[in-house]
């Protein structure tokens, strides 16, 4: 029988209730069971728990061109600007182009 307090159900609760432990594979969704998978099972927990139903996107990216731009700036040595671009995932003509659009700007300011 299933015991599930109805005035505190939680994600946690009813995990636990259904006995899913070491079950994964049976009891949840494929999109779940992946995520449990690969971030284990309080991550996938918190997800399902903010983000259900919605569709989330991943960029390519992890950090913002202007954060990778601001890195280059520090360096004149254009090889170097080269390795903090391609480290943050864009090409060093990308990057180098955020720059001078940035340089454009202030100079009309």
């Amino acid at each position: 029988m299933i015991n599930i307090d109805l005035d505190n159900v939680n994600e946690e609760a009813v995990y636990r209730a259904f006995n899913v432990d070491g079950n994964e594979a049976e009891t949840l969704n494929d999109s779940y069971l992946e995520l449990f998978e690969l971030i284990g099972r309080d991550a996938m927990l918190k997800l399902f728990k903010y983000f259900r139903g919605d569709k989330i996107n991943c960029p390519m990216r992890l950090y913002r061109p202007e954060f990778i731009a601001d890195l280059a700036k520090q360096t004149t040595d254009r090889r170097e600007r080269a390795k903090i671009a391609r480290a943050g995932g864009y090409t060093a003509k990308f990057i180098e182009g955020v720059l001078n659009k940035r340089r454009k700007e202030n100079e009309t300011i």
